[in-house]
């Protein structure tokens, strides 16, 4: 605990100190770094004093980028033709083979040049350079690029060549057959459409394209069984950890229990049978929810009263728990129910002890354990709050 508020500690000094230098670097301006050209103005807001006049004026400024020279101006459009020239064809082989859309890029000269376009025939390209329609025939059409470069302007004009794609022969027939089902389209008071069943001479077999749903559907179901088997599994290891974890709970409390009885006299059998007819009372009064390790202390002493045999009873008990501390009671209960119960009380009390302090270290883990957890969410915090202080400071100084 200790750690985690100094490490929090920590990163607010630090924090503090460097919003500080931040802050005091703003405090006194006597010049502001222009933009390149290409990265647009940029908006600033200063607080002003003049002695005597005004102080803590607030004021908002437009800087703008950085202004190119006439010649730099020229030499930025001339390189801006011959990238458009390599970038206009896009996908396409070159400008006078072009069976796909084009590439009208908006900037060139990594910004500081804007490009818009015009076309002569838009019945072919649309505005933005996609093919409107495949053109029959090989069609040339005029481009025009208006480039401009802060003041500087020009026209840059060039031509490119849409030719109609190749096709396939499977392209080529299904284009016959289409043309054969136009044809019946056109038909007028005609109630339905024949299917052609010959082309160039050849059979045509129509069917309708259908998907294998039973596939899917067998997919779906393996899906959900191996869900559910998963599902049980985890159920079924999840109950088994609570189970355990509550027996663990339990152990100092029923050996405790036991050292007590002992001492006041109870043989081991009229022992077992106090707790576990004790347990079952308060569970029917409802003064008490089911403990797994009373119910197999019951179901022991139901074996005995059923004719099982007292120390195969308690050997059973412990086989049942699974759990070694559980069994070492057993074997506990049946050594010395063998000895006559001599010096059990004395063992039953160290193995209370020895339980009480694991029961204190098991607690202790389980807190550790839910700081642990408690790590993830404390440091998505830590950064919004972070994000929150030094977010506003990095935009004010335009980082």
């Amino acid at each position: 605990m200790r750690k985690k508020v100094m490490l929090i500690l920590i990163a607010g000094v630090l924090l503090a100190v460097g919003i500080g230098w931040f802050d005091g670097r703003e405090q006194e301006k006597t010049r502001i770094s222009r933009n390149a050209p290409g990265m647009g103005a940029q908006e600033k807001e200063y607080l002003i004093d003049v002695p005597g006049e005004i102080k803590d004026y607030p004021l908002k400024l437009e800087i703008a980028e950085k202004r190119l020279t006439k010649a730099q101006r020229k030499e930025c459009l001339e390189k801006a033709k011959k990238e458009l020239d390599t970038l206009i064809p896009g996908d396409n082989a070159s400008k006078d083979e072009v069976t796909k859309d084009l590439y009208l890029p908006d900037y060139l000269q990594q910004g500081v040049v804007k490009a818009a376009y015009s076309f002569s025939d838009y019945d072919i390209f649309q505005f933005d350079g996609t093919l409107a329609a495949e053109p029959k025939q090989p069609t040339p059409v005029e481009i025009t690029a208006e480039l401009t470069c802060q003041e500087e302007r020009c026209l840059y004009r060039f031509s490119v060549c849409a030719i109609p794609k190749e096709k396939s022969a499977h392209e080529l027939l299904a284009e016959k057959i289409e043309s054969m089902i136009s044809l019946q389209n056109e038909q007028e008071d005609s109630d339905y459409i024949a299917l052609p069943q010959a082309v160039e001479g050849k059979e045509i077999h129509w069917r309708k394209e259908t998907v294998n749903r039973s596939l899917v559907v067998l997919f779906l179901a393996a899906a959900a069984s191996f869900g559910i088997v998963f599902r049980e599994k985890e159920e079924r290891k999840r109950r088994k950890e609570e189970r355990e974890k509550q027996m663990l709970m339990d152990y100092s409390g029923i050996v405790g229990k036991f050292s007590l009885l002992l001492g006041a006299g109870m043989n081991i059998s009229l022992v077992w049978e106090k707790i576990a007819l004790t347990y079952q009372e308060k569970r029917a009064r409802g003064e008490m929810e089911k403990r797994y390790a009373y119910e197999e202390m019951l179901y022991t002493l139901y074996e005995i009263r059923d004719g099982v045999g007292e120390l195969q009873a308690y050997e059973n008990f412990g086989n049942r728990c699974e759990l070694p501390l559980y069994r070492r009671l057993s074997a506990l209960i049946v050594q010395n129910t063998r000895k006559g119960a001599q010096g059990l009380q004395r063992l039953l009390e160290q193995e209370e002890w020895e339980s009480y302090e694991q029961r204190k270290l098991r607690a202790k883990q389980a807190g550790e354990e839910a700081g642990t957890k408690l790590l993830l969410p404390m440091g998505i915090m830590l950064i919004i709050v972070l994000a929150i202080l030094v977010i506003p400071v990095g935009m004010s100084i335009g980082i």
